[in-house]
């Protein structure tokens, strides 16, 4: 069980570290936007994803078949991945497999980002929006990423990205399946069934929560093997907080990579949310959720 922290804890209100800017912001997620304005079903969006996850390959996958790692060694660092947090090519440049550099390394990202299917056109391939409609809607999207993103400067933006950037992976090892993260943004009081919060102090202090459906809950669970018992509702709040517990551990030890000093991440408390200013969306196979930052 994941234990409570004071309820209240007081973030250190210091200036945010410097850290490089983000690129350009995106508002929410694509497909959950288009389900959002019933252009297409969340099950549209669900068979687009699924498409997606079979024929969209990996920066693995295109180093074996560009010969700069075998199979069995790609496999070795995908298992690694799953202990150690860090991009795939950067795992690999690290231990120094095969002929993997930084260089091929970018090519391959670049080809990836070429050649997969995206979201869009996999909507369009399995005739759940036509071509035309989703161009217009496209640039419909894009023109609203400058209303969500216009009141967060740089730094914001940059710092944002600083405490959300290994998520995603973490996410991906608990769940075994990609996860996507939206540009950050406003708070607007957005909340799913199921939350947890922890605070980081140290150098910049702030407090993180994060809020999911249940559909993504209850994956959780059922990866981290939390006992439901016999009040389900608060023990998916406890499987909350457990994913909490690890991704507090690795922002503190990459916040002090940073070199701005000691960090530590509070026991989480769950079943509660910071009243957060700014949020940035996660789309999941199973579900969806949210991560609040309260600075």
């Amino acid at each position: 069980m994941v234990p409570h922290a004071p309820s209240s804890p007081t973030p250190v209100s210091v200036s945010a570290p410097r850290v490089p800017p983000v690129t350009r912001a995106r508002p929410r997620l694509l497909g959950q936007w288009l389900v959002d304005l019933d252009v297409i079903t969340a099950t549209d969006l669900r068979e687009a994803l699924a498409l997606m996850r079979a024929i969209n390959s990996t920066i693995g996958e295109l180093a074996v078949a560009h010969g700069l790692v075998t199979a069995a060694q790609a496999a070795e660092i995908n298992e690694l991945q799953r202990h150690v947090d860090g991009r795939w090519g950067d795992i690999a440049i690290a231990l120094g497999v095969g002929r993997a550099t930084a260089a091929r390394i970018e090519q391959l990202a670049w080809e990836q980002q070429l050649e997969n299917l995206r979201l869009s056109d996999a909507l369009v391939e399995l005739g759940c929006i036509s071509a035309t409609e989703v161009e217009r809607r496209l640039g419909e999207f894009d023109n609203q990423a400058e209303v969500d993103s216009g009141a967060l400067d740089d730094t914001t933006k940059a710092w944002i990205a600083t405490l959300t950037e290994g998520l995603p992976r973490l996410l991906m090892r608990v769940l075994g399946d990609a996860v996507r993260m939206s540009a950050p943004r406003l708070a607007d009081g957005t909340k799913y069934e199921h939350s947890a919060q922890f605070s980081i102090q140290g150098g910049a202090g702030c407090t993180v929560g994060m809020s999911v459906d249940r559909r993504v809950a209850r994956s959780i669970a059922e990866a981290l093997r939390v006992d439901l018992g016999a009040v389900p509702s608060s023990r998916l709040d406890t499987a909350v907080g457990a994913v909490l517990v690890l991704y507090g551990a690795h922002l503190a030890r990459r916040l002090e990579t940073t070199g701005h000093g000691t960090y530590y991440a509070l026991p989480p408390v769950t079943g509660e949310l910071p009243a957060g200013r700014w949020t940035v969306d996660l789309a999941l196979a199973e579900g969806k959720g949210i991560v609040l930052i309260d600075p």
